[in-house]
C-alpha cells in the first residue's frame, strides 16, 4: 500500500503517492469533464452520478469533481471561448463564405438538430469550416 502523504511547501491540493505526485488542477479537469459531456451528448447531471463519481475517485482519490451547475457554467464558458474565436476567424477572413446547413432526428432521444456550418478560405489557400 502507498503512503499519501501531503507535499512539503506545496498547497493542501498536491500530494505525493510513492513516486506519484497528484496536483488538483482543477481547470485542466473541469475543461475536460466539459469537453467530454459535450462531445458524447451526456447530461450535465452525469458530475453528480454515484457510479461516475466512485469510478473518479477509483482513479484519483483526491480528486474534486464540480456539481452540475459548475459544470453548466464551464459548458457556457467553453461555448462562448469557442464562438470568440471563430468570430475572431471569420472577422480575419477576406474571401467569401459559403453556408451550408444540416438538420436530422435521432432515432433513440427522438430529438431534432441542426447544423450550421461555415465553409471559407484563409491565406495559403486553406479552406477551414
Amino acid at each position: 500500500m502507498l503512503k499519501v502523504s501531503e507535499v512539503p511547501g506545496k498547497s493542501k491540493e498536491s500530494f505525493v503517492a510513492g513516486t506519484y505526485t497528484f496536483n488538483q488542477d482543477l481547470s485542466r479537469t473541469r475543461n475536460e469533464l466539459a469537453k467530454m459531456i459535450i462531445l458524447h451528448e451526456y447530461p450535465i447531471m452525469m458530475a453528480n452520478h454515484v457510479g461516475f463519481r466512485s469510478f473518479i475517485h477509483s482513479l484519483k482519490p483526491f480528486v474534486k469533481i464540480p456539481s452540475r451547475n459548475t459544470m453548466k457554467n464551464d459548458i457556457m464558458k467553453l461555448y462562448e471561448s469557442e464562438r470568440t474565436k471563430q468570430m475572431n476567424s471569420l472577422g480575419k477572413n477576406k474571401s467569401c463564405v459559403a453556408i451550408t446547413t444540416d438538420m436530422w432526428t435521432s432515432t433513440n432521444q427522438n430529438k431534432g438538430y441542426m447544423t450550421v456550418t461555415t465553409y471559407f478560405i484563409v491565406e495559403n489557400w486553406n479552406l477551414k469550416n
